[in-house]
């Protein structure tokens, strides 16, 4: 099937968007110079978003799950940096439709299972639905046909 192996979930979405560039929406952008602003992003959600998100999702969703304790103190502290954040794409969607401009991009499709958890099994949609342009941004992207298939498929 394939005669190389790769793993890490960004660098899969990377190789197939490239790969079906020519079908279906372009998630890589049309420029260098807009393939550079989707790729900050994807960086972005890896870097800041994701790695104040997991440890949230971990605690309060999956620990309780496996009957072990919430670090009460690291929530606390980690919902203070996603806060914050959360504020850098607050500002960003007040003057971009999209993360990556103004179109749906590589960089809004990898902060879409972080975000499900956020909005629908944690405590903390509130820090997303208080941001006007940033639920905005999440009520666009989450309501795309592919997502709403992909949800029915995996039966959230």
């Amino acid at each position: 099937m394939f005669d190389f192996w790769f793993q890490e979930s960004r660098a899969i979405a990377r190789y197939y968007a490239t790969k079906y560039a020519d079908q279906g929406t372009d998630l890589l952008g049309k420029t260098l110079e807009k393939r550079a602003i989707v790729d900050q992003w994807v960086e972005v959600e890896n870097n800041y978003f994701y790695a104040v998100a997991l440890p949230l999702v971990i605690n309060i969703v999956f620990k309780p799950m496996f009957g072990e304790p919430i670090d009460v103190a690291l929530v606390e502290e980690l919902k203070v940096k996603f806060d914050k954040v959360l504020d850098v794409y607050e500002n960003r969607l007040a003057t971009n439709r999209y993360l990556g401009g103004d179109e749906f991009t590589l960089a809004d499709l990898t902060h879409m299972p972080g975000m499900r958890h956020i909005m629908n099994e944690t405590s903390l949609s509130g820090l997303v639905t208080s941001r006007e342009n940033l639920n905005r941004w999440w009520n666009e992207i989450s309501a795309r046909p592919a997502w709403k298939k992909l949800m029915e498929l995996a039966a959230y």
